[in-house]
């Protein structure tokens, strides 16, 4: 009789056993599958973001030749509904041939600005009309108008100034105040530093000669009135002259 309840004990405890292990098996599979699962959907939906959000890719252009960055640009991804993959292809053909054409100007751009615009390299100061009789008679030797013509439109001008950029109301400039237009056709180099430079003293007296040379020359009253057309300008530039030792 005690044999019999020790075998059905023992029994029992066997099958107590083998259900846990069932259990603890069943668990696990399960636990496993929740993860896998979870795991699926996470990614399902990272993909979903992606697709929603915009993408921007920054792209440096740099031109090796020069040795310089030229251009960071910021480019959309760009997706366009029911467009062919023929027709992605050349738009996207034809946006990169736009962009290589806007990195050749920025090139471009980027040499302009890089170069030394020319100016009047010899700067010289001249505080006193004396300073300028070297001037004058140089202007004298290379066009035949008389010396004190010249000084005389140059104080008429500006009062004798130096290398200057003063303007007058009609736009004229420099010591001896030219238009822009006409110092185009008639503005020399002066001073031998290869511009012809409204502003430059030397430049301009040079100029301001040939100018009267070729308004009237020798015939001071033709070249005045070429100068400036006025009977007043005239008047004003002869009483100085005159002043100056000029015969006329």
């Amino acid at each position: 009789m005690i044999l019999r309840k020790r075998n059905y004990k023992s029994k029992m405890r066997g099958m107590l056993r083998s259900l846990s292990l069932g259990i603890n098996y069943e668990n696990t599979i399960s636990f496993t599958v929740g993860i896998l699962f979870l795991a699926i959907l996470a990614l399902i939906v990272a993909s979903a973001k992606a697709q929603d959000t915009e993408m921007y890719i920054s792209k440096l252009v740099f031109d090796k030749s020069q040795s310089i960055a030229l251009n960071i640009e910021s480019e959309k991804a760009k997706i366009v509904p029911g467009e062919s993959t023929i027709q992605r292809e050349i738009r996207e053909k034809a946006e990169a041939e736009a962009r290589a054409r806007a990195e050749a100007k920025a090139r471009e751009d980027a040499m302009n600005a890089s170069k030394v615009i020319k100016t009047s390299a010899k700067t010289v100061a001249y505080n006193d009309p004396s300073d300028f009789e070297a001037l004058y008679a140089k202007a004298e030797a290379a066009t035949g108008v008389d010396r004190r013509i010249i000084q005389a439109v140059h104080y008429v001008e500006t009062g004798c100034s130096g290398s200057t950029s003063k303007k007058s109301y009609a736009n004229a400039q420099g010591p001896m105040q030219f238009l822009p237009s006409t110092w185009k056709g008639h503005g020399v180099d002066g001073n031998g530093d290869g511009v012809a430079d409204i502003n430059n003293v030397e430049d301009a007296i040079l100029s301001g000669a040939y100018y009267l040379k070729a308004c009237g020359g020798s015939n001071v009253q033709r070249a005045l009135w070429g100068y400036n057309p006025s009977q007043a300008y005239y008047n004003k530039v002869m009483k100085v002259a005159r002043s100056l030792g000029y015969p006329g």
